[in-house]
This record gives C-alpha cells, sequence and structure tokens, in this order.
C-alpha cells in the first residue's frame, strides 16, 4: 500500500481517506470478532479425577502425550478445526473406536460450530515396536474414556524420524471434540498432566511388557542425547510447532 499526502492507496487501486481507512480497519476487525464469537454456547461440563496415580515404576514403557487444546472463546481462529483435521488426514486415514478411513469433511461439518476441540499427541518412546498402531490408538482412548467418560474422537498415526529413533518411529495424532453430554468438556490440567499420561503408559506397557534392564539404559541414554539435541535447537525456526499458530494452548 502506498502513502502519499495523507491518504491511503487501496490494494485495487482505490484511495481511502485516513477516517475511510480507519472504518474499513474497524470494520474488518469487527468481523474477525464476530467470527471468533460465532460458536455454540453450551453449559461448562468439567472433567476433575480425585487423587494421584500410582506410580509406573522405573520398568514401565516411556509415552510422551502432548495436549492442545483450541478455545473460540480465548482467540482460536474459526478454522481450526478444518485446519487440523486436514492435519491429521495427511498423516494416514482417519479412525474413530470403530471406523477406519473417515471423511474429514464429515468431522468438519460437526464440530466447526464447537468453542473448543482438543489436539492430543501421543508418542511412545517404542512406538516403532508396536504393530497395530489403530488398535493401540483405541486401546488408548478407551482407557481415557473409563477415567474422563465417553470422548467424541478421530486419530491418524504419523510415522517419521525423532532425535531418539532417526530411522523412523511413529506417534499419533487425536482430536478430541470439546462437547461431552451436549456441554462444553473442560478438562482440569491435572486430568491431563496426570492420568492422560499415566493410562497411555499403562497400556503401552501391557501391549510391549516392561522394559529390560538393557533397554532402561538405553532410554536413559536417549533421554541425555534428547537434551543435548535440544539445547542445539533452542531458538532454531526448526524447533518450532507450526500447530501452535493455530491458537492452541498447552495443557
Amino acid at each position: 500500500m502506498e502513502w502519499s499526502m495523507g491518504k491511503r492507496f487501496g490494494l485495487f487501486g482505490g484511495i481511502l481517506d485516513d477516517d475511510g481507512f480507519k472504518a474499513r480497519m474497524k470494520a474488518l476487525a469487527d468481523r474477525g470478532r464476530r467470527l471468533a464469537r460465532a460458536y455454540t454456547r453450551r453449559p461448562m461440563q468439567k472433567v476433575r479425577v480425585k487423587g494421584a496415580p500410582p506410580q509406573a515404576g522405573p520398568y514401565a514403557r516411556p509415552v510422551m502425550v502432548k495436549v492442545l487444546y483450541h478455545d473460540r472463546a480465548r482467540g482460536a481462529y474459526p478454522n481450526t478445526v478444518s485446519a487440523l483435521a486436514n492435519y491429521l488426514a495427511k498423516e494416514g486415514p482417519l479412525f474413530d473406536r470403530e471406523r477406519l478411513g473417515i471423511d474429514k469433511q464429515d468431522i468438519v461439518d460437526a464440530w466447526s460450530a464447537d468453542r473448543r476441540v482438543f489436539h492430543l499427541i501421543v508418542s511412545p518412546n517404542d512406538g516403532h515396536r508396536i504393530d497395530d498402531m489403530v488398535s493401540y490408538g483405541r486401546d488408548v482412548v478407551a482407557a481415557w474414556e473409563r477415567r474422563v467418560g465417553p470422548l467424541e474422537w478421530v486419530a491418524s498415526v504419523e510415522r517419521k524420524p525423532d532425535m531418539a529413533h532417526p530411522e523412523g518411529n511413529q506417534h499419533l495424532h487425536i482430536m478430541v471434540r470439546g462437547v461431552q453430554h451436549d456441554r462444553d468438556l473442560h478438562l482440569d490440567p491435572d486430568v491431563v498432566s496426570r492420568w492422560l499420561r499415566h493410562d497411555a503408559v499403562e497400556v503401552t506397557t501391557d501391549r510391549l511388557g516392561y522394559m529390560t534392564e538393557r533397554e532402561r539404559r538405553d532410554f536413559e541414554r536417549q533421554l541425555v542425547e534428547m537434551q543435548r539435541l535440544r539445547e542445539q535447537q533452542r531458538g532454531r525456526e526448526a524447533g518450532r510447532d507450526d500447530l501452535h499458530d493455530l491458537g492452541g494452548r498447552e495443557l
């Protein structure tokens, strides 16, 4: 946009004076706020779990569970559900507790008017050893549902190298609808930091068995190496998580 004598030249050749420019910008900002607020309002469904989970033990299979939530009332973009569904579908076929090959547009149509959507990344350290990640994902979510109640969700499997497995590993991306019993789902941070991770560790350990002493030592060495690599990457663009650009907040 070119500036000249208090005038502004629009992108398509139109001229706007200062008042017209400000009015146009205000209208665009107001439209953005209206879109952000244009979601279905429901009562809140707060999910808490009393107490603390038992210690998994030093030989349990390690699993990282990262949870991002996207809240339209706190600035999440109106197209967040569409962007997440596209991201998951790019990695592989979408599945839920019963179906495989779900049409991503069905999810967008059903969920886009909701206030919240959750994005969970479940990364078992030994994901490369899990033969059937679809059934594994179903088992993990089933364990969560026994803890927090029924969830509406879809997932996909991503396969790629990581710091600890340069030869390749696999992990899950899970979208959870922010609605339970026709109420806006709110997960207490303790549920995420304690119980969801605990349940994922239990499912993984049940499937693969406890680590051997050698595996445990190898994992401890991996942790040291991963910390070294993270320090090298700190501040680099390669370390940025693009999904945060969708307005997600980590629990």
